[in-house]
């Protein structure tokens, strides 16, 4: 009789744990069924947070399109730099190399988005990377050409390197033929630039 009960009870252990197991199963089951339609949810919502903290703009933004959007004109430099010191002296020249850094920062500031963006595609990158390098050598090289400018025997120079054009100021009430030809070829030596992209402002 102990035999029989203990084989009964040992019968019993097992169907109890096969029913948990199968419990246990199904309920895994529903649970790897129902996962897909909860997925979607999730996916397009760290999407969404992703463009919010980039601006919803620079994911497929390329440096071509957004440097349309903040294009320097080198006429609103000058514009801006005489609404704020006037038309004559050396603060008007403090003034226009403040405001072209300023710009520039902004130009900066965008291909760095695009460059840290994960999402941007690997060829926008790319581009905003050299535009950056390209932009470092421009302020490099107007620093250096103000220099050897004002060498020449003028008090003041700003200059502003774009990529089809280069635009200096020169402090002086007005410029002969001589001064232009002497700057002009100053800066299209330093940048390669053919003379007709080379504008040449005095500015008192």
């Amino acid at each position: 009789m102990i035999k029989i009960n203990d084989k009964m009870r040992v019968l019993v252990a097992l169907v109890l744990t096969f029913g948990v197991l199968a419990y246990l199963l199904h309920g895994d089951q529903q649970a790897v069924q129902s996962s897909p339609a909860d997925t979607p949810a999730e996916g397009p919502a760290r999407e969404l947070s992703g463009l919010e903290k980039t601006g919803g703009t620079t994911q497929t933004t390329s440096p071509a399109s957004s440097g349309a959007k903040t294009d320097i004109k080198a006429e609103d430099i000058l514009k801006s730099a005489t609404e704020k010191a006037g038309q004559g002296g050396t603060a008007f020249f403090v003034e226009y190399r403040l405001e072209r850094d300023r710009r520039r920062s902004q130009q900066i500031d965008m291909l760095k988005q695009i460059i840290d963006n994960p999402n941007a595609p690997g060829d926008s990158k790319q581009e905003a990377q050299k535009r950056l390098v390209d932009l470092t050598k421009q302020m490099d090289l107007e620093l250096q050409l103000e220099k050897l400018i004002v060498a020449k025997g003028y008090k003041e120079a700003a200059v502003f390197i774009q990529p089809q054009a280069v635009n200096v100021v020169v402090m002086a009430e007005k410029l002969t033929e001589e001064d232009a030809n002497k700057i002009g070829d100053l800066v299209s030596r330093s940048t390669g630039r053919p003379r007709e992209q080379i504008s040449i402002i005095p500015q008192k």
